[in-house]
This record gives structure tokens, sequence and C-alpha cells, in this order.
């Protein structure tokens, strides 16, 4: 609620002194319409949003592995225009609203559990089906049984492990955070509540930062002198431990465990945490007490759960380059600008050994000076920085950015963003688990604003609230499905709207096929890939087009395929094939070389059979056939006509190849339709006939003989011979 000495009104700002965070600091607060500021922007300003940052940040410490700020493909494929992008936003509709309660900013969050999404703001919870459909209102104060105590700042979370929900929230003027705990998971049912520390405090305990991890609760505030009176003194940051199996089981009087007061620690931010760990996470930015900037990231590590031993283990990090504080955002159509905080942490998750954190920062480039989102993945197992990075714009204010990890670690951000051209809105971004370090994919509008947002200024400041903070969260029952949630801008008389959606991060296939000769055919190869669970083929291009595809699923571009008209096939370069294929666990930009080649067709009559030869190919066209084979353009093709035997003879070629030798070369230019004649070798066949003839009457007078032989020397079979004849001679 009273953040850095502001207090939240419904009419205005009171600021006073405070220690640790200074008047003058230049923080303000944006407006976008994104939908009209990227109408007006040509289409590669809208694709490289987040390449137009503030500078590019030094590498400070060998554990930074990555610390370049990048859009994704920006290595060979920056300016590109996606034909699809990613995320992909689902349906989502506006939710609470300034009317609601009448509170500024709203502080948005949100929580997903199997059945509804809740969305926390000052000072409401609004519960919905995931499609959208409204099930009730709860006022916090309501919740808490406050009565007409003042209770904000709320956060939210579902907690998949126990199947329960918890919120928390500030009561200012008991200095006490509240902390309810619903007995089922519905959220709608009754809740168990409980107030730390269990008795009040004179201190205002502001922006209390809620965290549930395997066993335990943490809660944490900056602690001032007053909320409502200067000076505003800071006391120090202090957080407690609670037993997580106390609180889901309703005992009155938890175990908890309280930290001392840290003047030097600021907004000590428990960590969203997404899968079981026996250790608890907590982040903060360092702040340096003599000048607002920070260089030192710490994270703590809580292990043990009350009532027994609970240990804090502290480590600094190095960040790759110095934080600043964030420049007021212009918005269109007014004269405010909006607060973009401070380099506080705003959001922080840890999933299987791996933690990101957000937080807003100043961005410069040569002729300009924006708020932009810093983010931060730290592994806690090495317990060092493994990518440092901005989401940024030179043209537009990024701030608030929210984070959730679907279920495959794959990250999604929901930030907001204004211009002097825009009305404060929302965009969506992204990255890949396993993208190159500091890449995300380009920044997706998911809501325009529709006026300025003018609900709780200052005119001494020429500023107005906005934020503090927005939402995101997994879905419990869908691992490639998260949801997100902000703050948007609706006008003087409206006042402040939100707004829900899911989102799934997609693999951003960017692909094209460029030829090694000539002009490329109006078809491609097609792409085959998965999306949504269905497998898909696409054609791919000359120019390049984008692809989504579901991450972890294969892909594979076809090595060769044929123009449309037939006359030419495009095969793969070699160097290209292993480019071919591949698992779609990060996006890339990729651009398949394939090499001309041309159709030979040989048509063999009956009778022979034609050998071809080239430099790139071999083969026999056998007798009776149509064979095709492929040339690359300019290369000379050797056909050899054979008989198959000696009735037959080569009678000559026709089609694109005419003559009469036997050997001839194509010098190949085109597409090649040839013909191969062949015929009946019929002088041979004349010289067999006479051949035969003469064999024949041979033949016949042979047999003639042997036949009068044969009677001579034929006798009957078993009988003696005849005596020779008796009586008187001649």
């Amino acid at each position: 609620m009273a953040r850095d000495g502001l207090r939240e009104t419904a009419g205005g700002i009171d600021r006073g002194n405070g220690i640790a965070l200074k008047a003058g600091w230049s923080s303000a607060w944006v407006a976008i319409v994104l939908a009209v500021a990227l109408a007006s922007l040509p289409a590669a300003a809208i694709v490289n949003l987040a390449a137009q940052d503030g500078g590019t940040a030094t590498q400070l410490r060998a554990t930074v592995l990555s610390s370049t700020p990048s859009v994704l493909g920006a290595s060979g494929g920056r300016g590109l225009v996606p034909s699809e992008a990613s995320p992909v936003p689902g349906v989502g509709w506006e939710a609470l609203s300034h009317a609601s309660n009448g509170l500024s900013p709203p502080d948005v969050q949100i929580a997903v559990g199997p059945d509804h999404v809740v969305e926390a703001v000052n000072s409401a919870l609004g519960i919905y089906t995931k499609l959208g459909a409204f099930v009730t209102n709860t006022n916090l104060s309501s919740l808490f049984s406050s009565g007409s105590d003042p209770v904000g700042d709320p956060r939210i979370l579902y907690d998949a492990f126990s199947g329960r929900w918890f919120v928390s929230a500030g009561a200012f003027s008991r200095g006490q955070v509240l902390v309810a705990v619903s007995k089922t998971g519905d959220p709608a049912g009754n809740w168990s509540t409980y107030q730390v520390p269990a008795a009040p405090t004179s201190s205002c305990l502001d922006q209390p930062i809620l965290g549930v991890g395997t066993w335990n609760l943490i809660v944490s505030v900056n602690a001032y002198s007053s909320c409502t009176s200067p000076p505003y003194t800071f006391e120090g940051s202090q957080y407690w431990v609670l037993n997580k199996t106390d609180l889901v089981a309703g005992v009155a009087n938890p175990a908890t465990w309280a930290s001392i007061r840290n003047t030097v620690q600021f907004s000590v931010h428990p960590v969203r945490m997404e899968s079981p760990s026996p250790i608890q996470y907590m982040v903060s930015t360092l702040w340096d007490p003599a000048n607002p900037v920070s260089v030192i990231l710490q994270s703590f590590a809580v292990t043990g759960s009350p009532p027994g031993t609970v240990q804090v283990t502290v480590s600094d990090h190095q960040m790759a380059a110095t934080a600043q504080l964030p420049p007021p955002a212009p918005q269109r159509g007014s004269f405010y600008n909006l607060d973009t905080g401070d380099f506080r942490i705003v959001d922080a998750l840890w999933s299987r050994g791996l933690l990101w954190l957000s937080f807003n920062d100043q961005c410069r480039t040569t002729f300009s000076r924006t708020a932009c989102a810093r983010l931060i993945e730290l592994d806690t197992g090495a317990d060092a920085i493994v990518q440092d990075f901005w989401v940024s714009s030179s043209l537009r204010d990024y701030f608030y950015p929210g984070l959730a990890l679907d279920g495959y670690g794959n990250l999604a951000v929901v930030v907001g963003v204004s211009s002097s051209n825009d009305y404060p809105g929302l965009l969506v971004t992204g990255r890949l688990r396993d993208d190159p370090h500091g890449e995300f994919q380009p920044p997706v509008p998911v809501k325009a604003g529709s006026g300025a947002e003018e609900s709780s200024c200052s005119s001494s400041s020429n500023r107005c609230r906005y934020g503090d903070y927005f939402g995101a969260s997994p879905d419990p029952t869908d691992p490639t499905r998260v949801w997100l949630a902000g703050q948007f801008a609706r006008g003087t008389s409206a006042g402040w709207g939100t707004y829900i959606l899911p989102a799934r991060i997609k693999a951003m296939l960017t692909v094209n096929y460029a030829v090694d000769s000539g002009a490329p055919s109006p078809n491609g190869p097609m792409l085959h890939y998965v999306r949504n669970g269905t497998a898909v083929a696409a054609q791919v291009g000359p120019t390049h087009a984008t692809f989504l595809a579901d991450p972890g699923t294969s892909w594979q571009i076809d090595s060769s395929f044929m123009s449309s008209s037939g006359d030419a096939r495009y095969l793969v370069r070699a160097a290209d094939e292993e480019n071919l294929h591949g698992v779609a666990n990060r996006s890339i930009v990729l651009s398949v070389a394939y090499q001309l080649e041309y159709p030979v067709s040989v048509d063999v009559t009956s009778g022979g059979s034609v050998a071809y030869a080239s430099n790139s190919t071999t083969g026999i066209v056998e007798s009776g056939k149509n064979g095709t084979f492929f040339v690359f353009p300019g290369n000379v093709v050797t056909l050899t006509a054979r008989p198959s035997s000696l009735l037959y003879v080569f009678a000559g070629w026709s089609g694109d190849l005419t003559g009469s030798a036997a050997s001839q070369s194509v010098t190949v230019g085109g597409s090649q339709s040839i013909v191969a004649r062949f015929a009946p070798n019929w002088a041979f066949l004349a010289a067999m006939g006479t051949v035969g003839a003469m064999a024949a009457a041979t033949l016949a007078v042979f047999l003639r003989r042997g036949r009068r032989k044969g009677k001579l020397a034929a006798v009957e079979p078993g009988r003696p011979p005849s005596p020779p004849p008796v009586g008187p001679f001649p």
C-alpha cells in the first residue's frame, strides 16, 4: 500500500520523505493502447520492439553466463516479420476494475487451480471459471473480517501440493499481515485466517509478499514508522516463516519463526515455489543507501520448519549491469506520466533448480531512456546467475513484469506498456527452456488501453500511480498453459481495468528456402511438425514465415521437392542436410539452400536399353520402360543405346534429342524428354531366313535318304532272315 512513502488513496497521493526511498526518484506511470500503437508502426518495428533496448549489459563476473539482451532470432533474423507469433494468447476477459473499490493502483495478482481462476486487487478477490464466467466477488475486508480497517497489497497463490489457496494482505492500521488459507480446494468456500505477527504493531508493514513452499509459508514486509504520517521512516525489512502443515490443518496458532528487522536489506521477496524442494528461496536487489542503484542480487535459502530450527543462508551475486531507477512513462492523451516503480523484485519463481526473477529497470540508447523489464535466471544448485537481460524498446516503456513457467520450463512474461502515442496496455513475450541465453520471443500485444490512466495522480510530481505489480500463474491441470493478468487504462472517468488471459509458449520455427540458381519455385518443401498435439504439414516458401510447434516435439523439412509444373526438382545442399530436422525445444530462424536439378526422361521402346551417365548419376533404362533421372544445370549426360539382341537394331532418337548415333551427349539446360527407338533387325532376320531355308532343304534330303536305307535294313523283330531263293537261275 504505502510504497516508498506513497499512500494509496482514492483521490490522490501523499508522499513523505522516506529514508530508504527518496521523494526525488524519477519513477513514473505509463499508458498504452497497443493495438493503436502497433498499427501505426512498420511491421519490422513491431517484431523488433524488444531488440531496441537501452544498451548492452556488461559481463561483470564469470558466473554470469549470458548478459546480452536480444530478441529471438536477432542473429540472422533481425527485422523478420513472423506470420505467427508466440506466446499464443487464448481467450481472455476484462476482470475486476476501479469501480470495484476505488483504490489505486490495483496491485493485480492471479492464481489458478484445477477449476478456477482467482484475481486479487486492492481490495477484492474475483473468482472465475477457466472460461471466464464470473463466480463471485469477495471483499478482502470481509474475507479477513477486518471491519473498517484498510486492507490492501494483496497476494494470492494456489498450492498444487496441498490443493489449497493462500491469500495475504496488509492490515495497515494494525501493523500486521493478514493470511488466509482455504479449507478446501474451492476458493468460494470457507477460509481460515491468521495475523502475522500474532499481535498488532505500531509499524506500517508495507507491501507484504507471499511465498508458499513444500514445508512453509513465508511472508515478508518493509516496515515503516507510519503508513499515513510523515516522515515514513524505514525501519527495516522483516519476514516470517510459518509451518504450512499447521496452516492447512487450520491450527489456531501455527508454529512461526520471525527474522529480525534488517535496515540494510530492502524488500526481500519470497519466491513462488512451483516444484517440491526442501529449500525455500527469497531474493532481493541490494540497494546502495547513498545512491539509488543496485549491482548485487541477494538470494536467501531457507531450510527447516518451525517449531524446529530455521536457517537462512544469504548469497550475493554480481549482476551483469547496474540496476537503476526507471524513468516515468508518458501516456497518450494525458499531462501525467505513469509511475514505473523502482528496481525492487516484482516477481520471482522457482522450479526444478532454476529461479527466475524480474524487476523494473532503466534502459538507455544514444537517443532514448525508457523503463524496461529486467529478467535474471539463477541456478540455485550452482548458486550462480545463468543469464541476465532486458526486455525493452526504444519506442515504448515496459514495466511491472509478471512471470510464469509452464510445465516444461518455458517462460512467459506479461508487462505493461505505454508511450506518448499509446494508452497503457499489456503485451506478453516468452522464451523456450533451451533458447539461447538472453533471447526472447517478439512481444505480442494482448490488451490495448482505451484512454489515459488518471485514477490517482499528483500535479506536483506530474505522475499517476500504476501497478504496483502484475500477476502470473501456471495451470495445474494443463502443463502447456499459463495464465497472466495485468492492468490497462480505460480513461479518466472509468479508471483502471484488469485483464486475464491464458497463453501458451510455442517454438517459433521461422524458415524459408533459397535456390542456387534461377528463380525459386512458387511451391517449396514441406515442413512437418506438431501443433496442439496434431501433426501438421505446411509449405515453406522463399520468404521467411513462422510456424508454431509444440515444445519438445520433432520437426522435419523435405530434402527435395518438385516444381509445381514438374519441370524441375530441388535437392537440398549437402551442407544443409543436418538442418532439415530437429526438436522444437527452442525457436529457430532457418534458411535452407536447395540445388536446382532438371529431369531427364528417357522412354525406351521394346528391343533395347539405354545407359546414362553424368558426373552426378549413372543408370540404365530397360527395354519397354520409361526412366527419369535428375541432372544439375550445365551438366553433360551421355546416353548410349544398346539393342537387347541381334534381333534388334537402334533406330534413332526423338523428342529433345535427334540423330541415329547410338551414343550421344546432351548438355542439360532444362527438362529433357527423349525417346530411344529400337526396330527389328530385318537384314539379320532375312539372312537368318535364307540360311534356314537351305538348312531345311538339306535336312529334307537327308531324311529321305535315311528312310530308304532304313527300309532295306529293317527286319521283323524275333524272326530269322529268309533263306536264299531256290530255283533255276537265269
